[in-house]
C-alpha cells in the first residue's frame, strides 16, 4: 500500500481482466486492490464493499449514503483479493469460518486515509466491508454540519454548561459521531479535561484524550466509564448507550458535575427519553440530568452544475397533502438530473438534517410522569421544536435538497 495515486492511474491494467492461476501472484493483483481503494476515495465512497456472488466477486461503493456498483472480479482471483485485503489489514489469513476486525492506513495525496476493516464468512467466500475514515473530507464545525439556526444556537448554549447530558440520536450512519467530535472541538481548551470512549476510535483528535472499546478484555462502554470518572475529567464523551448499565453511569456522571455527551440509535428526539427509561433508568434522573437532545438525518445534496428548477403541478400537489407541510401549487423546487460531475447521480454530498428539545421545566415534568413519547413531542413542538421534516422542508424551498429526499430521510 505504498503507491502513490500517480501509480495508481499509470496502471492500464483493466480491473475485469481474467487473470489467469498463475499471474494471480505478481504485482498485477496488488495493483488491482490498490485501485478498488483509490477509485473508492476518488469517488468519496464512505465504504467498500467486496461481497462473493455465484460467479463473481462484486465491488460496491457506498456514496453520500447509497450503494452503487463499481466492477465485477472474477471469481478465480477471489480468495486471493480477500487475502490480500487482510494481509495489510493484520488479519489471520488462515481464519475463514469466524468473522475478523481489522484497519489499516493509506496514504493519498499527502493525506493519510484510515479503513476500518470487517471479514464475515457468508455461502459464497468471505463478505469484507472497508469503512473509510479519511479525514480531509470531515468537517468538524457546529456552523457547518448543516443545521438548522435553532439547533446550531441549542447546541452551543448548552454545550458551555458546567454538567448535564447533551445527546445525538439517529439512525446508523446519520452523523451522529461528526456531531459528537464537533462539539468537542466547540468546546476544547487546554484548561479542561476531555475523556471519550469509544467503539471504535474513528478519528484522531488532537489534545483529547480517547479510549477505545475492547470487550474481549473486559473493557466495555460502562466499565471504561467508571474508571473515567477517576480520572478528574471535566467532559466526557460515551460513544453509545446501549444498556442499562452504561446509561445508569451515564446520567449520574452528568449529575455529579461533568457534561457528558452521548448517542441514543433512536428515530427522534423525544424517542430517546423513552429509550432510556426503556432501558431502565429512574425516569427522575433522566429529567434531573438531561440538558438537550438533537435527533439528525443525512440528507443528500442536489448537484450544484445539474439541478433544475421545476413547478409544482396541481397532481403533485393532492399525492403530498398527507405530508402536512406548506405545499401550494406552483412553488418553485428543484430535482437532480445527472452530469459528469456527480457521475450522472445528481447527487452531490450531503446536508445534516436535526430536530433539537431542550429539556424546559415543562418537559421535565412529563418525563417524572412517565409521559408518551406523543405527549411529549406535543409538548417540545408548542415550545417550539421544529421536526425533521420541517427543518428538511426548508431545505427543499432553498433547492439545497429534493423532495425525494426529504421523503426518503424523514418521517412525520
Amino acid at each position: 500500500m505504498e503507491e502513490t495515486p500517480a501509480e495508481f492511474e499509470k496502471s492500464q491494467e483493466s480491473i475485469t481482466q481474467k487473470f489467469s492461476p498463475e499471474a494471480i501472484v505478481d504485482d498485477s493483483l496488488i495493483k488491482m486492490v490498490d485501485k478498488i481503494i483509490f477509485d473508492g476515495i476518488e469517488q468519496r465512497a464512505s465504504d467498500i464493499l467486496l461481497e462473493p456472488q455465484e460467479n463473481e466477486l462484486r465491488v460496491r461503493f457506498r456514496i453520500d449514503g447509497l450503494l452503487y456498483k463499481h466492477t465485477d472480479i472474477p471469481k478465480i482471483i477471489q480468495e486471493n483479493v480477500i487475502t490480500r485485503l487482510k494481509i495489510i489489514s493484520g488479519l489471520d489469513i488462515s481464519e475463514h469460518r469466524l468473522p475478523q476486525d481489522g484497519r489499516f492506513k493509506l496514504k493519498i495525496r499527502n493525506a493519510e486515509v484510515d479503513f476500518r476493516v470487517s471479514v464475515i464468512p457468508s455461502t459464497f467466500g468471505e463478505k469484507v466491508a472497508l469503512r473509510v475514515l479519511d479525514s480531509s473530507r470531515v468537517i468538524l464545525d457546529i456552523d457547518g454540519l448543516g443545521f438548522d439556526k435553532r439547533t446550531v444556537e441549542l447546541l452551543k448554549r448548552n454545550l458551555v454548561k458546567p454538567f448535564g447530558m447533551i445527546l445525538v440520536c439517529g439512525p446508523t450512519g446519520s452523523g451522529k459521531t461528526t456531531t459528537l467530535y464537533s462539539a468537542l472541538k466547540y468546546i476544547d481548551s487546554i484548561e479542561k479535561n476531555i475523556i471519550t470512549v469509544e467503539d471504535p476510535v474513528e478519528y484522531q483528535l488532537f489534545g483529547i484524550n480517547q479510549v477505545a472499546v475492547c470487550e474481549d478484555i473486559g473493557l466495555t462502554f460502562a466499565s471504561a466509564l467508571r474508571s473515567i470518572l477517576r480520572q478528574d475529567p471535566d467532559i466526557i464523551l460515551v460513544g453509545e448507550i446501549r444498556d442499562f448499565e452504561t446509561g445508569d453511569i451515564a446520567v449520574k456522571a452528568a449529575l455529579t458535575g461533568h457534561l457528558l455527551l452521548s448517542t441514543l440509535h433512536t428515530t427522534s428526539a423525544p424517542a430517546s427519553l423513552v429509550r432510556l427509561a426503556n432501558m431502565g433508568v429512574e425516569p427522575f434522573l433522566i429529567a434531573s440530568s438531561c440538558l438537550l437532545i438533537v435527533s439528525q438525518v443525512l440528507a443528500r445534496k442536489l448537484c450544484v452544475e445539474c439541478k433544475e428548477k421545476y413547478h409544482l403541478d396541481k397532481s403533485s400537489l393532492e399525492k403530498l397533502k398527507h405530508l402536512n407541510l406548506p405545499i401550494e401549487e406552483g412553488m418553485v423546487f428543484y430535482r437532480k438530473k445527472g452530469c459528469d460531475f456527480c457521475n450522472n447521480i445528481g447527487y452531490r454530498g450531503r446536508i445534516a438534517i436535526g430536530e433539537s428539545m431542550e429539556i424546559t421545566p415543562a418537559i421535565r415534568d412529563l418525563i417524572i410522569a412517565s409521559a408518551s413519547e406523543k405527549e411529549i413531542r406535543d409538548a417540545a413542538i408548542k415550545e417550539g421544536m421544529k421536526t425533521l421534516r420541517e427543518n428538511a422542508f426548508n431545505l427543499l424551498k432553498e433547492g439545497i435538497t429534493d423532495l425525494d429526499e426529504v421523503l426518503r430521510v424523514t418521517v412525520i
